[in-house]
């Protein structure tokens, strides 16, 4: 009986890969050429604008369970994140929009989570590797997580110790892992569902020096990076073809770029830290409805510190979004001006 089982799943897991292709009808999504070319300038910068204050609401019952090192909401309630213990990973979900979690699986030896990503309530893919080594393994769900097959092992040029890797399927056949070495930025694309995956030209980084970005689809991406004549102001990029970072302008002076997230080809986020001497950080969220040319400027209250070495910011919805560090989750439920803290 359990032997039946399994050929079963494996027979839907091969149909799924087999077929990736069959869910949408979209144009496939072209090579970038072999040489990319220079960072391009906007003749009109964006423009920033003050708006009002940001609102933070601690949590009024403690909750013990939450995920700590990723999360992946698919709309404004369903949500699936990882919490690591010495020996295992821990799959959990969320039916509330974060407030209670509740384990699902367990992948015991997986004790390096990289990132995850969830198309709809039951497709996701989970990038880890295994304890004794350092190759990446791709692993997918089609039941909501409870059960996980490898699909793919080794991909190239991907190293898992390091940085998080930005991860996302755009549908179910077409995904992105993207990273940044250096000067340049490295593409991983997959077509099938995440059986194969081809390696992109390196694209040319308009700095050298780490920075925050994230993609809408496997060709367009926003990137924010120190300038290169003042170290105390960030440019914004704008990249629409998958091979070259145009400059849209400049971020408020002063101001360190954490987290970004799109919701849409419109609306946008961005989490900014101010580092002053001799006194607490001070945090600022701006907000864009019109692709980037305008942003609104919010300030948080002093009592809003994350632990800023590790966030994630997502929104899966305009009114709807999620903050992790390595300590705490924070949803808001009306596009930034009001953060709730879903941790004690």
């Amino acid at each position: 009986m359990t032997a039946l089982m399994s050929n079963k799943k494996l027979v839907v897991l091969l149909v799924f890969l087999l077929c990736a292709g069959c869910f949408h009808e979209e144009a496939s999504i072209p090579s970038p050429h072999l040489s990319t070319s220079p960072t391009q300038k906007r003749d009109n910068d964006f423009l920033v604008v003050a708006g009002e204050k940001i609102g933070i609401q601690d949590q009024v019952q403690p909750r013990h369970l939450t995920p700590t090192k990723a999360i992946s909401f698919v709309d404004e309630l369903h949500g699936y994140g990882i919490t690591s213990t010495t020996s295992d990973l821990q799959f959990l979900k969320s039916s509330d929009g974060g407030i209670t979690w509740r384990t699902l699986s367990r992948l015991p030896h997986t004790i390096m989570p990289n990132a995850i990503a969830f198309f709809d309530s039951q497709t996701g893919w989970l990038l880890t590797s295994e304890s004794s080594d350092e190759k990446s393994n791709l692993r997918l769900t089609l039941d909501g997580g409870q059960t996980w097959e490898v699909i793919a092992q080794g991909l190239p040029g991907l190293k898992t110790r390091g940085e998080e890797p930005f991860f996302r399927f755009f549908d179910r056949h077409q995904g992105l892992i993207a990273f940044q070495s250096g000067k340049d930025m490295m593409l991983l694309r997959t077509q099938d569902g995440g059986l194969t995956w081809s390696i992109s030209s390196r694209i040319a980084m308009p700095v050298e020096e780490k920075g925050v970005f994230t993609f809408r689809s496997a060709i367009e991406g926003w990137f924010i990076g120190p300038s290169k004549k003042d170290k105390e102001a960030s440019i914004l990029y704008h990249m629409t073809d998958g091979e070259t970072w145009q400059e849209t302008g400049r971020l408020p002076s002063f101001l360190e770029p954490q987290a970004i997230s799109f919701t849409d080809s419109q609306n946008g986020y961005i989490l900014l830290r101010a580092n002053q001497q001799g006194s607490e950080n001070t945090w600022q969220f701006l907000r864009t409805s019109d692709g980037g040319k305008t942003w609104s400027q919010h300030e948080f209250p002093s009592t809003f510190q994350p632990l800023a070495a590790s966030l994630y910011l997502s929104f899966p919805t305009t009114a709807s979004g999620w903050l992790l560090d390595a300590r705490n989750l924070w949803r808001t439920t009306d596009g930034g001006l009001n953060w709730r803290l879903l941790t004690p």
